[in-house]
């Protein structure tokens, strides 16, 4: 009976939470742009082809779908904790099996509920009539329901057990997410290894989403076959769902035995936002007697510029200690190293098509910049959402907002606290990267190159990145709905490959390039100007984050309104107008250099002078022309003006047999 009420109210109350019907939009989002992705390739194999839906559902669901399982599932069990109504529920007669096992099954289906937004969207998405037609076929249901059933499904049911279990025990949301990342994480990395196991049985059962075991029965499939033929239901396919959903079951049957209706006896660290000064920790005679006579000293506040910076970097230093001293942090630094190392190992096969020494400019601008590009990303939404709701989830927010700090210097302090978070996994990268050079054998390890990429251009692009993970967070009322939102947004930055102008993609810019020859050449001074132009965006985002910012009690959209219109006044506005005019000026600059003074063309356009060019001087193409038969050329380089000279002479002679009536 009360397994079936906490059941009832678990559903009920996902399911009429907004966030939960967020989640779905993005689901369906994300699902509806992965068709357009595919529609940008060949036509050999559609889009909507069964072979390509069930392996998007399958990967979709079971690698990147797992940031919505973190969120319900984390929810679901700390959310008691977060409203202090653990201490009361754990008093009940409730008893573990009720209360678990209620809490997971109502949190698993509300997200089979929210993963039918999957299916639904690469659907809807193979409909549009602006795509390419010959990019798709027929779409056929039983091509998404099979799917649904072999992987979505029991993916949603293993990876769900393992987050529930990690939320259950530690009754946080860090190792919650870091549990996410590390599944994402550990399939990749063990992917590559399944192709040597010499058994194919044992190949197909050890693969605990399925993804491997579909592309190896689909591996031999001619492409008329991946366009019309079903997945179908095989025998060793549906023996490895059964071993993993019974290893999901027994997960959470252990769960029941090990947990307990107790309180973790955790010390709430510095919920305060400021540290108190040395002389208040220590006092003097004088003081130490007034408080022993019961006598309330009187102290005169000061509160100018100077007394604001010290309270802003005694709140980085305050927030960045706390972050520190936790074991996710040390864990997620150490295991970053070693992400490095397993990710980059093989660097110096695949570059050029031959083996060469992993030099310090492959290892930090393939490895460190591309390869482990989703470490950065994750670090900063995650610790982001940490730093802003610190105090919100502690319960000391309503002590830590009446303190006289300005809203500006805790904003600031933390940004400032996140900023030394995303320095110190670059230090964890540069470690990492040594450490794969000294280990392959080769020891001219660059440390300049590595300070100028890791701590110069990377760390640029993940500051501007945190301060937009910072916005979503203060605007979006919802800590594990800013997680998703705040990475997909990071994530849809790419659409910059798609023709999108690069003023309109939040911190994006035109790529760079290193050479041991040319060093960064001219790439330097339009990433610096790109740069400028979103840095100023950032400070415009400071300002909505101060506006925005809850401070008291919880408030609603309206009231959040009004109170930011309050709070528009004075320095307030005149930041605003500094970053509004530096975002005219740096993007009219811009614009006038990529579209007036240059002709700017999309990737997808990028073949439309060869396209003129062969259209235009087509007909020539079959006269008579001359031909070098030598030449004498001299080049003079003059690396300090980027400048080059060349003169010479080259010797024509008309083999044609013809005369040449143009050249």
């Amino acid at each position: 009976m009360r397994f079936r009420e906490i059941f009832r109210y678990e559903l009920a109350y996902r399911l009429h939470s907004a966030s939960t019907w967020l989640y779905a939009g993005f689901l369906f989002l994300i699902a509806f742009w992965i068709v357009h992705v595919g529609a940008t390739g060949g036509a050999e194999i559609k889009v909507n082809a069964p072979q390509r839906v069930a392996e998007t559902m399958a990967l979709f669901c079971g690698l990147f779908g797992i940031l919505v399982t973190a969120g319900l599932m984390s929810d679901a069990v700390i959310r008691d904790r977060t409203f202090g109504m653990d201490s009361l529920l754990f008093t009940t007669r409730l008893r573990v099996p009720e209360y678990l096992v209620g809490r997971f099954l109502a949190a698993l289906v509300t997200n089979g509920i929210l993963a039918l937004a999957i299916p639904i969207g690469l659907a809807f998405g193979s409909l549009m009539p602006y795509l390419a037609r010959e990019q798709f076929g027929p779409n056929h249901l039983a091509a998404y329901l099979q799917p649904m059933l072999l992987f979505l499904l029991p993916n949603l049911v293993l990876t769900s057990a393992i987050l529930f279990t990690i939320a259950a025990l530690t009754r946080k949301a860090v190792p919650v997410y870091l549990g996410a990342i590390g599944i994402f994480i550990g399939y990749i990395a063990a992917a590559n290894y399944w192709s040597g196991i010499a058994s194919p049985m044992l190949s197909v059962l050890a693969d605990p989403l399925g993804i491997n075991a579909l592309k190896g029965m689909t591996e031999y499939w001619t492409a008329s076959e991946r366009n019309t033929r079903l997945v179908g239901f095989p025998a060793m396919l549906l023996w490895n769902r059964l071993l993993w959903l019974a290893i999901a079951a027994a997960l959470v049957g252990v769960l029941q035995r090990t947990f307990r209706f107790t309180q973790r006896d955790e010390r709430v660290r510095g919920s305060g936002p400021v540290d108190a000064p040395d002389a208040e920790r220590s006092g003097d005679a004088r003081a130490a007697h007034e408080r022993a006579s019961g006598a309330v000293p009187q102290v005169q506040g000061v509160f100018g510029p100077r007394t604001r910076v010290r309270q802003t970097l005694a709140v980085a230093r305050q927030s960045l200690a706390e972050v520190m001293s936790g074991r996710a942090f040390q864990v997620a630094y150490v295991v970053t190293i070693g992400l490095v190392l397993l990710w980059g190992w093989n660097i110096g096969e695949t570059i050029y098509d031959t083996i060469t020494w992993p030099v310090t400019h492959l290892v930090v601008g393939v490895v460190l910049t591309q390869r482990v590009i989703v470490i950065p990303w994750l670090v900063i939404v995650l610790y982001a959402g940490e730093l802003v709701w610190k105090d919100r989830e502690t319960g000391a927010a309503p002590i830590a907002d009446a303190v006289p700090v300005r809203t500006g210097a805790v904003l600031l302090g933390r940004f400032l606290a996140l900023v030394a978070i995303i320095v110190m996994f670059q230090s964890a990268f540069m470690i990492g990267g040594i450490l794969l050079q000294v280990l392959h054998g080769y020891y001219e390890l660059e440390p300049g190159l590595y300070v100028r990429i890791l701590f110069g251009m990377n760390l640029v692009e993940h500051v501007l990145l945190a301060a937009l993970a910072m916005t979503i967070h203060v605007l979006v009322n919802h800590k594990y709905l800013a997680h998703v939102i705040a990475l997909l947004t990071i994530i849809f930055n790419q659409a910059a490959l798609y023709g999108i102008h690069h003023l309109f993609i939040y911190n994006s810019a035109p790529a760079w390039k290193y050479s041991e020859m040319n060093g960064f050449g001219p790439y330097v001074e339009p990433f610096v100007l790109f740069k400028l132009y979103w840095a100023a965006w950032a400070l415009l985002f400071g300002v909505v984050m101060m506006l925005f910012r809850v401070r008291g009690p919880e408030l609603g959209v309206r009231e959040r309104l009004a109170q930011a219109r309050t709070r528009f006044t004075g320095g307030t506005t005149r930041v605003a107008a500094v970053a509004v005019a530096l975002i005219l000026a740096l993007g009219g600059f811009i614009f006038y250099n990529t579209n007036v003074l240059n002709e700017h063309l999309p990737p997808q356009h990028a073949g439309r002078p060869d396209a003129e060019y062969e259209r235009r001087y087509g007909r020539y193409r079959d006269l008579p022309q001359p031909v070098i038969t030598a030449a004498d050329l001299r080049f003079e380089l003059y690396p300090e003006q980027t400048a080059v000279d060349v003169r010479g002479s080259y010797r024509l002679v008309n083999q044609s047999g013809a005369a040449i009536r143009s050249v």
